[in-house]
């Protein structure tokens, strides 16, 4: 970990080739990270988490097509600092790219949806239309209609599935994702 940070740190376990026994390590490590038993280091630490958790959840989600993973952010948000780091990963041998500033949402697979951004219903009507994920970390962002809120709680990091919405728009997620997140039908 020396002279690469938490961040690199956390691209290191992550984003490696998978051996079976590398891949059930780092998959163990993924689901202490998501049921919130490790501690929240501090807020630089924990948008590193967010990040290293959206890129799980491109992992973890069937999209009906798709021939890349766009992770996109709309709004204000820290994130803008550590999703970089995720360009060029592979996913099922499809490269991740980071759209930071996007001009047209349905190109995105995952969009973050961060301060000051359009509104939620517009943004579901969309994430409906063009199967997009809509992850935030804003308070209550899964009971108003989001899809996924990656919610900080005494200290620790839990998610939050609107299930209703995921389907609507047109997705599935991995049956290891929904047995660790907080589900709301």
């Amino acid at each position: 970990m020396h002279g690469k940070g938490m961040l690199g740190f956390l691209t290191s376990l992550f984003f490696r080739p998978p051996s079976s026994l590398a891949h059930r390590w780092r998959f163990a490590l993924l689901l202490a990270l998501f049921a919130g038993i490790s501690r929240a280091a501090p807020p630089v630490y924990e948008y590193q988490l967010k990040t290293a958790y959206i890129f799980h959840l491109a992992e973890l989600t069937e999209w009906p097509e798709t021939s890349a993973h766009i992770i996109c952010i709309s709004g204000k948000t820290n994130l803008r600092e550590h999703l970089p780091a995720l360009q060029g990963q592979a996913i099922g041998g499809q490269q991740v790219h980071i759209n930071i500033a996007p001009e047209h949402l349905e190109e995105c697979n995952i969009l973050f949806v961060g301060y000051e951004s359009k509104g939620l219903a517009e943004l579901v009507e969309i994430a409906n239309a063009y199967h997009i994920l809509l992850v935030s970390d804003q308070p209550n962002f899964a009971q108003q209609g989001g899809m996924i809120e990656i919610a900080l709680r005494d200290d620790k990091l839990k998610l939050i599935v609107n299930l209703p919405a995921v389907k609507n728009a047109g997705l599935k997620l991995s049956s290891k994702l929904l047995r660790i997140a907080e589900i709301q039908e």
